[in-house]
Parts: structure tokens; C-alpha cells; sequence
């Protein structure tokens, strides 16, 4: 059977003959690893009062000596005395926790992907933002109770807020009634007591121009409400950019490929690419190979300090289908130009027949 004697000495991982040097050490590096500032685990709180009410306790020398016999007679009635004894002390963690909870808490932000064209992200746009966040509920305007609140002691704690549980049977908040000792009869049905409801809320933002990927908007006090009448936390939107059908984005550049015909490809011309602005005319130098690139500068996607190129790869189109006319002009071309081997107008039939007569 487990004895209900507290060990502070292990509580603060030290040996029984430590000195008060040692002690203090002990004490100090424990209560930075676990204060509730520092540490955001949920049970570093409890584990922060488990030390400082150990150090109460070894530190002062009567203290110790009382605590020390009790240690080594193993008396667990002594030792519920003894508690009693530094009773006040762990009042003072407790009330210091309930007040600490009656205080103003800000609201926790809320983090969201917000997905833009690449059109929106460079010139700038507004969105409507759909989300979820707790708010102060409208009926009891967030304090969990209509009207008067009609309370009971809490059966749980006796009224006292707090009850001894746990391994080392140290005084924690009640968690029936949450550390206030008593029990609203009449909590707010719309809430349940809670003072705080979800709601879907629905917010315009403007994005500014130049906004590129990964970057995160913040929107101030569009987050959840805060507890106790504290501010609201603050809405925060990452950006990620869609796929374009056409361009490739690469830092501040945009790349794209454009087909262009055979002709054009060697007598150069004029063909019409897309921008981010719209369609805008080019000019195809003479024997353009496939695969040449062109640039025009400041076409690209801007930034705060200037703008990208849009870079064209030209790429050659190569018709699936052509008419009679078509293709003999090509051949014709071919012999012009001394290509052998190609296939003629001839058919496949009268090749067949070449081939099969007799010789």
C-alpha cells in the first residue's frame, strides 16, 4: 500500500542528507524547467506548486526537522497535521491560481491557408474570409449564467475549491467546480455555463499587391474572444498560390511556353502571348529554333522592390493532320530543300502494287 507521505526530496531529485546549497540548486533549476510561464504543458503548473510547496518545506530548518521525523517514523497521521501546519502556505499557491484565473486572458489566435491566383497575389484583391471562433455568448453575454446565478456548494471539494488527490495527495483545484468551490444550478442554456459560444464568422480582408507565397497576413483581433473581458487573439492567413494553367513561377520571373507555327518559327512574325495584364504582341525573330527563349522585362511577378521578367519558350507546332494541298506544298518544300526519304503523295496502295509486281 502506498504511503501518503509526501517524499519531497524526491520531488526536487535530491538526496536526504542535501545541503542547503544543494537544496536551493535543486529547487532552482526544477522551478525553471517547470514554471508556467516557460512551460506550456498543462500539467507543468501543478508540478511548479508540488516544487515550491517541497522547498517551503526544506528550506527552513524547523520545518525540515519536523518534516524529516515524520519521514522516518512513517506516521501518516503526523503528517496530515504537519499539512495543516503549512496549510497557509499552500493556500497562497491555490488563491494565487484562482486569481490569476479571474484575470483578463487574451483570446488564442487563429491560423488559416489563404489560397490566391497568381493574378490576386501581384495586383492585390479583397477576400471573403469563412471561418470558425468562440465568441461571448449573446444570451448570458459571456457570463455562463440568466439573470442572478443560484449556487450550491460543491459536493466534490466541501466548498473549499481545491481537494487532495493524486500520487502525492497535493492540494489541486477542484475539477468539478473548477477551483470556485461552488456549483452554478441555473448555468445558461444556450452555452451550458461556458460563457463562450462558436460561431461562423464571415470577414472581408484586403490583400495588398506583391503578396507572394508563404507570407502571412495578420488580421488584429479576429481571432477568438478573450476570457474575462480580455482582447480577442489575432487572425493570421498564410499564402499559398494556385497553380496557373499558363505560368510558372519562379522567384519574381514567370516562365511560359508558347507553340508557334513552322513559318512563323522561319520567317519570323508576330504572335500574341498572355500577361498578367492581358494579351500583349511579340515579335519572332527570323529562324527561331525550338526552344529559343524570349524575355520581356518587367513582366513578371512584382515585388517591393521591382518587378520580374516573363520569360517565352518558343516551342514549334507540328500539325497531327493536313489536307491534300497541304502536303503537297510540304513535299515540295522537301525536294526543295534536298530532304530524302519522306513519304510522298503516292498511296499505300500503289506502293503495295509496286512491290508485289512481278518481276
Amino acid at each position: 500500500m502506498r504511503s501518503a507521505i509526501k517524499d519531497y526530496y524526491k520531488v526536487l531529485g535530491i538526496d536526504r542528507n542535501a545541503s542547503k546549497e544543494e537544496i536551493k540548486k535543486a529547487y532552482r533549476r526544477l522551478a525553471r524547467l517547470y514554471h508556467p510561464d516557460r512551460n506550456p504543458d498543462p500539467s507543468a503548473e501543478e508540478k511548479f506548486k508540488e516544487i515550491n510547496e517541497a522547498y517551503h518545506v526544506l528550506s527552513d530548518e524547523e520545518k525540515k526537522s519536523e518534516y524529516d521525523r515524520i519521514l522516518r517514523s512513517g506516521d501518516e497521521n503526523k503528517f496530515r497535521d504537519f499539512l495543516e501546519y503549512i496549510q497557509e502556505f499552500i493556500e497562497s499557491i491555490v488563491k494565487g491560481e484562482r486569481e490569476k484565473a479571474k484575470k483578463p486572458k487574451r483570446g488564442q489566435d487563429i491560423r488559416l491557408k489563404l489560397y490566391l491566383s497568381l493574378e490576386e497575389a501581384a495586383f492585390g484583391t479583397e477576400k471573403e474570409i469563412e471561418y470558425e471562433r468562440w465568441i461571448d455568448c449573446p444570451d448570458c453575454e459571456g457570463k455562463g449564467v440568466r439573470g442572478k446565478a443560484e449556487t450550491v456548494v460543491c459536493h466534490a471539494c466541501e466548498g473549499k475549491g481545491r481537494r487532495v488527490s493524486g500520487i502525492f495527495s497535493f492540494p489541486r483545484p477542484c475539477s468539478v467546480c473548477r477551483g470556485k468551490g461552488f456549483i452554478v444550478k441555473n448555468p445558461c442554456p444556450t452555452c451550458f455555463g461556458r460563457g463562450r459560444v462558436t460561431t461562423h464568422a464571415k470577414i472581408k480582408v484586403n490583400i495588398p499587391p506583391a503578396t507572394d507565397e508563404g507570407e502571412v497576413l495578420k488580421v488584429p483581433e479576429k481571432g477568438h474572444f478573450g476570457m474575462n473581458g480580455g482582447k480577442p487573439g489575432d487572425l493570421y492567413l498564410r499564402v499559398f498560390l494556385k497553380e496557373h494553367p499558363v505560368f510558372r513561377k519562379v522567384g519574381a520571373d514567370l516562365h511560359m511556353e508558347k507553340l508557334i507555327s513552322y513559318p512563323l518559327a522561319v520567317l519570323g512574325g508576330t504572335t500574341r502571348v498572355p500577361t498578367l495584364e492581358g494579351e500583349e504582341e511579340v515579335f519572332v525573330q527570323p529562324g527561331t529554333e525550338c526552344g529559343s527563349t524570349k524575355t520581356l522585362p518587367q513582366k513578371g511577378f512584382p515585388t517591393p522592390g521591382g518587378r520580374g521578367n516573363l520569360i517565352i519558350t518558343f516551342r514549334i507546332e507540328v500539325p497531327k493532320n493536313i489536307n491534300g494541298k497541304q502536303k503537297k506544298l510540304v513535299e515540295k518544300l522537301a525536294r526543295e530543300l534536298g530532304e530524302e526519304g519522306i513519304n510522298r503523295s503516292e498511296g499505300i496502295g500503289e506502293k503495295l502494287k509496286g512491290w508485289l509486281k512481278p518481276s
